[in-house]
């Protein structure tokens, strides 16, 4: 780890902000300049819930309108700067462009952004392109924040918080402070693990106060509105609503499954008495309209259509035809529907054709997919899939009740089609503030899906369950239970073995996360639009075997998600371990092979061109990620002038040997 020198104040305390300059005249007045601070716009890592740290990545087409709004808010403020200070990396730069273009606040049009490392990303070291979720799943939610959040602990190959605060306290003492002691008017673009550390120092507070954030992205915060807002954001409440929004993301699926699971025990062990319909529906419309609005605040669907691949595209698409042909196919034949007692093969068929659930950008948020693939065709699929169903069921006539269509025509419009339109429109409209309200507030959505999930345990368990599972003292009731069970494991099965197969596509096709999002939209039907066209049968209620379907219908829907969760997490793990090994520790001997393979003369010694050409070679084996090429030669000097603390002009093996004996292969590039 490369380490920056210790500011000359005392342990644990922060330096003076602005100290008045030495040649300043008693009782003449003292105008002290202004800075600005300005989180970069959203990122695509941003986007899909994972690290980037020192990783060069862009901002999405919302991160540039959060850049234009910081750039209005300037624009508002009538502020001009006579100096302006970008991190090294993309993302910072891009945002820094559009907010000084849109805003017109340079002071001279001469004025040139200049970079300074200092105020890069803080390293997540293997974290670095990691799901956060699955992260927070592997190591615990307390082994999480100690290793992100505390002052002194590190991820394995990554950097403090107190080496980030150490830094930036020096880039704001050496650079920012004696222009404000000019007067002048300074404006920072760089990243939330940076200006948090830095509310710290401008606080008078030490690394050791350090708390998580979520510092909004493209909000333009002075330096006393950054330290109000670390005062804010650290307060009980803010910490507590932190604490509740994290650990609801971290198990929103399993508290799914235990909420349906719950109201299943209610239903047959204690014998209360089903939900009135009228009620029901109620609940799984607002429930499901709070859920989408929070669902669609994380989704760009207007820029999301060219970020989904045609192969992805294809398979999804294919996959879907090939169950409708299959399931008219079945429903036509007469096979199926040959009579009240047949009315259960019909439902599992429409099961079978029903469009993908709106979990899935949601789940693709959680496992690290590509989300859009997930977001727009799940999207366009409910609404084409849906109105193609209830056509379907003019054709083979079956014993729907009106009131039943009616129900799912206002569950489709109310609970996924407006709700999903007024947060687009809110994105649109505030991008800053929607966005700052969705990661604060993003749990009241998986409540809201967990209260959908206890709801339907009380509504489709059959209350003769643990009669008929356990006791079998009604044998026709007990073969519909075991054969309804047969059938949901069978096609649920059949449907992930399937698409398990379908996204087996070369890596030149698509991606891994794409893969991902295309595997999640052909294995999550959408149940409650399902059971919706379902709950109007006229015979329903007179036959246990269709109380089963919708049942375990049910069941699968709430666990098998949890069941894959588990799946994904053996293999991340598995994973991370692996990394956490290729970035430990290196003994004497893989050193000195390394070092002899890139002294290329043979001089026993490696000189800066050599240096980087080992650089190349080890560039981030973590990851697999190449950095910028705009970033390795500021990387090779740094560590060259650590290495090289004799000043000789090169590196002899043991200094090589000493480096990557405490540091192992993965370099650290946030270096000062």
């Amino acid at each position: 780890m490369v380490s920056v020198t210790q500011l000359p104040t005392a342990p644990g305390t922060a330096a003076t902000l602005t100290p008045i300059s030495p040649d300043h005249k008693p009782g003449s007045p003292v105008r002290q300049g202004t800075v600005y601070f300005v989180r970069h716009g959203e990122s695509t890592s941003n986007e899909r819930n994972i690290f980037a740290g020192v990783l060069d990545v862009e901002l999405t087409a919302f991160g540039k309108m959060q850049a234009r709004q910081a750039g209005n808010d300037i624009k508002q403020k009538g502020i001009t700067f006579d100096a302006v200070y970008v991190s090294h990396l993309k993302r910072a730069r891009q945002t820094c462009d559009i907010a000084l273009a849109v805003s017109g606040a340079l002071s001279n049009p001469g004025i040139e952004p200049q970079i300074d490392h200092r105020i890069g990303e803080k390293s997540f070291g293997i974290f670095a392109q990691r799901n956060k979720n699955l992260l927070r799943l592997a190591l615990g939610y307390e082994g999480f924040e100690e290793l992100l959040h505390s002052h002194n602990e590190t991820p394995p190959s990554g950097e403090s918080i107190q080496q980030v605060y150490e830094r930036v306290a020096q880039f704001y003492e050496e650079v920012i402070v004696p222009r404000l002691e000019r007067g002048e008017n300074v404006l920072v673009v760089c990243h939330q693990y940076v200006l948090e550390p830095l509310a710290l120092y401008l606080s008078d507070l030490p690394a050791t106060e350090y708390h998580h954030l979520k510092l909004p992205n493209g909000k333009a915060l002075s330096r006393e509105a950054l330290v109000n807002f670390q005062h804010k954001e650290s307060s009980g409440a803010a910490s507590l609503r932190k604490k509740v929004n994290d650990l609801a993301t971290m198990w929103g699926i399993g508290l799914s499954a235990f909420a349906f699971i719950l109201g299943v025990v209610i239903k047959s062990v204690v014998g209360i008495l089903s939900i009135p319909s009228t009620l029901f529906t109620g609940i799984i419309l607002t429930c499901l309209a709070i859920s989408t609005f929070y669902a669609y605040l994380d989704i760009d669907l207007r820029a999301s259509r060219r970020k989904v691949s045609k192969t992805v595209t294809a398979v999804v698409n294919g996959w879907m035809l090939l169950r409708w042909v299959g399931g008219i196919a079945l429903l036509l034949s007469g096979w199926a529907y040959q009579g009240p007692d047949d009315l259960y093969k019909v439902l599992w068929i429409l099961f079978w054709m029903v469009p993908p659930a709106l979990s899935t950008p949601v789940m693709s948020i959680l496992w690290g997919g590509n989300l859009y693939p997930s977001a727009v065709l799940s999207k366009t699929l409910s609404i084409f899939v849906s109105a193609a169903l209830v056509s379907l069921l003019s054709v083979v006539m079956l014993p729907i009740s009106p009131s039943s269509l009616e129900v799912f025509y206002i569950i489709l419009v109310f609970g996924l089609v407006v709700p999903g339109v007024v947060a687009q429109l809110w994105r649109t409209q505030s991008p800053v503030e929607s966005n700052h309200h969705s990661k604060n507030w993003k749990f009241i959505g998986i409540f809201a899906a967990a209260v959908m999930a206890f709801s339907a345990g009380l509504q489709f368990t059959p209350a003769h369950l643990i009669s008929d599972v356990f006791l079998g003292a009604d044998p026709e009731s007990s073969l519909a239970c075991l054969q309804q069970l047969g059938i949901a494991l069978m096609s649920l099965l059949l449907m992930r073995g399937l698409a398990a197969l379908a996204v087996l596509t070369p890596k030149k096709w698509a991606h891994k996360a794409e893969a991902q999002d295309a595997y999640l939209l052909l294995v999550t039907p959408n149940f409650f639009l399902w059971a919706s066209l379902l709950s109007g049968a006229n015979v329903m209620k007179d036959h246990p075997i269709l109380q089963y379907a919708v049942f375990w219908a049910a069941f699968g829907f709430f666990f098998f998600p949890l069941i894959e969760q588990l799946f994904f997490m053996n293999v991340f793990t598995r994973r991370m371990l692996r990394e956490s090994m290729r970035s430990a520790r290196v003994d004497a001997t893989d050193a000195r092979k390394l070092f002899q393979h890139f002294d290329t003369d043979n001089n026993r010694s490696l000189d800066k061109t050599e240096l980087m050409e080992l650089l190349r070679f080890i560039d981030d084996q973590t990851t697999g990620q190449q950095n910028a090429e705009d970033i390795r030669p500021y990387i090779a000097e740094q560590l060259f002038a650590i290495l090289d603390s004799d000043q000789s002009g090169s590196v002899d093996i043991h200094k090589f040997e000493n480096y990557l004996s405490r540091h192992g292969l993965v370099v650290n590039l946030n270096v000062a």
